[in-house]
């Protein structure tokens, strides 16, 4: 059998082709800046060649593993042509790549399969658009995809060898699970979806010790589940991986030896978080601990957990703070502020128990559910309250599409996170929450460039020239509006908050205000 495995082209940047004449590259070795690799279709590769058949990977629409027009030749056909999926917002590019492929299999749907996060969600409408109905949930069992047989695809160590290091994270990692499912029921979340029933342990020793026999001994394993500590089962699970080698100050036997780290990628959730289920996930070399910090309701138990953390000697923590689901800018801000004086706190008690750090990471809703046939779930993000609303824009903003445009900037800005050192953070984010505020206003061009149009030189900051003080106008000036908040407000507000640079071009079109018209033109510089 002909089997081809695609993982569609959905990032920004598509990978580099080297061919084999070329001189061979050097592999990086930082997992952490690489891609998720797709760890269904490396399940699936295992599962085809120990069938014996050929395999063979394709990222996006690869015009070279398929054969046009009067090339085709029944032996040059694909046999099974596997897609997976992951988010909802992808819906355009899979459906763009399903019927890419379909050419590569004769026209034979009944050859295609989709499968992953998104196709679990959204079945009906990708087989409305494609003919194609995506098998759903987890790989159980092969028979779901037509065989005679019961192998569970889904426990099968995945095929390190099928993607190129040079793209995926799959160098020094490796990745699995010791449960499936969660316990709770999140609106805003794909897992009771995607693996609606939860498994409380799964035995992970043999998977890694058939790794390690394959590709070496890799210093990093990441474990997916999505809510470790609901399973009563933990105390199970810590026990096979300290067996495993990956408890504190454990190396890899490889020539040049490696600490072994445990990162437990999904998050750990801070309402199940106590002393005694702490004391043993300690045990472990966990680095980062990411715990998630979805809304201010969660204070106190998130407070708790990292303070536990800190006690039993965690010292990276890492942790996802949803935003534009039902919070407002303010919510997040007091969120983002509760991490700054957590750290401004560790740092004044000195290094008794350990040296920690937050990393706060903002992390956009987007919708996996479509309401009302409105195709939310194909967008990127939430639609935006109407900017237009009677509302304190001031003491009670909504969020807009120009705040959640300037929060991902800031998080860019920042490298991705807002970082732990509270002198950083507090200028990334904002001294007080009016400044946060304007921050979410600015012109992108000033957001992005700081110390050129920055007057101000914080005391933690290399030494550098003064900006030319535009930073400091903008913010005098939107202040001025947001506490008048009269028809010179609403025509700057509603001209900026779609995040569109034809509704700030319509406002300057009929505008006659050289103020508002000197600030608007600054939206118009991408």
């Amino acid at each position: 059998m002909r089997v081809l495995l695609v993982d569609p082209q959905y990032r920004r940047e598509r990978p580099v082709r080297v061919s084999q004449e070329a001189a061979p590259r050097k592999l990086s070795r930082n997992d952490e800046t690489l891609w998720y690799p797709p760890i269904g279709l490396m399940k699936l590769s295992q599962f085809h060649k120990l069938r014996g058949d050929e395999v063979r990977f394709a990222n996006g629409c690869d015009a070279d593993v398929c054969y046009k027009g009067d090339l085709f030749t029944p032996a040059q056909l694909w046999d099974r042509v596997y897609i997976t999926t992951v988010f909802t917002f992808h819906f355009a590019q899979i459906v763009k790549t399903i019927r890419f492929y379909l050419e590569a299999t004769g026209g034979t749907l009944s050859k295609i399969y989709v499968g992953g996060p998104m196709a679990s969600i959204m079945p009906e409408d990708i087989f409305e658009e494609t003919g194609v109905y995506p098998v759903c949930g987890i790989l159980n069992s092969a028979r779901q995809l037509g065989f005679d047989d019961d192998t569970n695809i889904d426990l099968l160590p995945p095929d390190y060898n099928l993607v190129d290091g040079a793209q995926y994270a799959v160098n020094d990692t490796y990745y699995a699970f010791t449960t499936k499912g969660c316990t709770r029921s999140c609106p805003w979340c794909a897992v009771p979806k995607i693996e609606p029933h939860f498994s409380s342990y799964i035995d992970i020793e043999p998977i890694i010790n058939e790794l390690r026999l394959a590709y070496g001994d890799k210093s990093t394993l990441k474990l997916m589940d999505n809510n470790i500590l609901a399973s009563p089962e933990l105390e199970r699970i810590v026990a096979d991986l300290l067996e495993l080698g990956y408890g504190r100050g454990e190396y890899t036997g490889s020539v040049r030896p490696r600490q072994r780290v445990v990162d437990f990628n999904q998050g750990i959730d801070a309402r199940f978080m106590n002393e005694s289920n702490m004391r043993l996930i300690a045990q472990l070399n966990v680095r980062p601990m990411r715990i998630a910090f979805d809304k201010l309701a969660m204070k106190r138990a998130y407070v708790d957990a990292l303070e536990l953390g800190h006690r039993h000697g965690i010292e990276k923590f890492s942790n996802y703070m949803l935003y534009n689901y039902h919070d407002s800018p303010r919510d997040l801000y007091e969120r983002l502020m509760i991490n700054v004086e957590l750290n401004e706190k560790w740092l004044s008690e000195g290094s008794e128990t350990a040296n920690s750090k937050i990393y706060g990471y903002p992390m956009r809703f987007a919708p996996i559910h479509s309401d009302n046939g409105n195709l939310a779930n194909r967008k990127r993000d939430l639609l935006a309250p109407n900017p237009r609303e009677k509302r304190d824009w001031l003491e009670a903003p909504a969020w807009t599409a120009r705040f959640v445009r300037n929060v991902e900037i800031i998080r860019g800005a920042a490298n991705g996170a807002i970082p732990p050192s509270p002198e950083f953070a507090r200028r990334a984010i904002g001294e007080n929450f009016q400044e946060f505020l304007t921050n979410l206003y600015m012109p992108e061009e000033l957001l992005r460039n700081r110390n050129k149009y920055e007057r101000r030189v914080y005391a933690h900051e290399p030494p550098r020239p003064p900006g030319n003080g535009l930073i400091e106008d903008f913010r005098e000036f939107m202040l001025a509006l947001l506490r008048n908040q009269d028809g010179r407000f609403k025509a700057f507000h509603n001209a900026v908050s779609s995040n569109s640079v034809q509704e700030v071009r319509k406002c300057l079109k009929n505008l006659d205000d050289p103020e508002l018209a000197t600030w608007l033109k600054l939206y118009l510089k991408r």
